[in-house]
């Protein structure tokens, strides 16, 4: 004779995947979707920026005619000069072009003079797409011709131009590739969690809230089966569909890397069979925490609708130290590696980094999690031992 556990946990996941419905919008796009949206974007913005970087420069400017020894130097450039008319301020404000580079009004008789001649550049920082790079692009012709134009000045007098340099920095940049690449994966940790949480958010609703909707709590706890085995089998059902999720979206990952335009960053992202193999080792635990942790709230709800409200709530969980982490200066700790959640994020970061990964903080961010874990489905079989919130009425 089957156990009670394995025959109510084959019945949901059966049941959940008979709903077509609601397996690709838990499961396929909760693990697809943000590995997909990721590799377009970062391929958009790349392509754009490499666009903007290696196409000839377009520069609108006014009042070029005041600085003909400038002009000429653009030219030689390979710029290709636009001469607008109007207010450099609308020009940028309508969005026609990115920047705007006016020669000032006394241009010719500050530069003939030896003075600071100036110059003013329009643009708009908030602006997004490419903007910035033909912003950039300008910035540094005009700090080229300058420096050149200062250079040949104090020659002529007789002057090294290394003189203005009174200290030189020698930079030593010890980031590398991949903690570089780790920059733009710092969402990683929350993806992979959240994909986790609407894996299994169904289900967790499902097998309590939209059982007593639908009436078919009671008939079930009439069999002659412990309680505790029937919530259990749900349990293992509502983790084994988190679980699944956690596969698909780290293999989404795994494939979407190869097409994400890490050379041309001068970045490397290894995700490999024992950065993997790390990622479902601290995040397994994970998947039974969530989906304890959903099935608790779950049964304290009257219907499927109410349960769908508080435990989407869930979901900002995951977000709080993963943008905590992302947004400030913190210095990894043993003590993070006992708080659920927090630890994964942790050991995920350093993991991405390429950095060695402390054998004692693993085994604490898995332990501590898990024990969460079996804490909070202990607790949700006691919930199903109180009547009042096992039904509807």
């Amino acid at each position: 004779m089957k156990s009670p556990f394995f025959v109510v946990m084959m019945k949901e996941i059966v049941e959940n995947l008979r709903d077509t419905r609601t397996l690709l919008s838990s499961i396929v796009t909760g693990a697809l979707l943000g590995p997909v949206i990721f590799t377009v974007m970062i391929n958009v913005v790349v392509g754009m920026q490499q666009d903007k970087a290696q196409s000839a420069l377009e520069m609108p400017v006014q009042n070029i005619a005041g600085a003909k020894s400038f002009k000429t130097f653009l030219e030689q450039q390979g710029v290709e000069l636009i001469e607008v008319g109007g207010s450099a301020e609308e020009i940028i404000q309508k969005k026609e072009h990115d920047a705007v580079l006016r020669i000032g009004d006394n241009y010719a008789e500050d530069f003939a003079a030896g003075n600071p001649a100036k110059v003013e550049l329009y643009y708009d920082r908030s602006a997004k797409g490419a903007a910035n790079v033909t912003v950039r692009r300008i910035r540094g012709l005009v700090n080229q011709y300058s420096q050149s134009i200062g250079a040949t000045r104090l020659q002529l007098r007789g002057i090294s131009p290394s003189i203005t340099q009174a200290v030189v920095i020698e930079n030593h940049d010890t980031s590398t590739s991949q903690s570089r690449g780790a920059q733009m994966m710092a969402f990683l940790p929350y993806i992979l969690m959240l994909g986790l949480f609407m894996g299994s958010t169904y289900l967790a609703i499902d097998t309590t809230a939209g059982e007593k909707e639908r009436n078919s709590l009671e008939p079930l706890l009439l069999n002659p089966a412990k309680r505790s085995k029937i919530l259990s089998g749900k349990l293992a059902a509502t983790f084994m569909f988190g679980a699944l999720t956690l596969v698909l979206t780290l293999i989404a990952f795994v494939v979407s890397k190869n097409y994400l335009p890490m050379d041309e960053l001068g970045m490397k992202l290894v995700l490999g069979i024992k950065q993997v193999s790390v990622l479902l080792l601290v995040l397994l635990p994970v998947a039974l925490l969530a989906s304890a942790l959903q099935t608790i709230v779950a049964t304290f709800s009257k219907t499927f609708r109410e349960a769908q409200t508080y435990v989407n709530l869930l979901i900002f969980i995951p977000m709080i130290p993963s943008i905590a982490l992302m947004i400030l200066p913190i210095k990894e700790k043993l003590w993070m590696m006992a708080v659920p959640i927090l630890g994964q994020n942790v050991v995920i970061n350093q993991l991405i980094r390429g950095e060695s990964i402390d054998p004692i903080g693993l085994v604490l961010v898995v332990l501590s999690t898990l024990l969460v874990g079996l804490l909070l489905a202990w607790v949700a079989v006691r919930l199903y031992n109180r009547e009042s919130l096992l039904f509807s009425d």
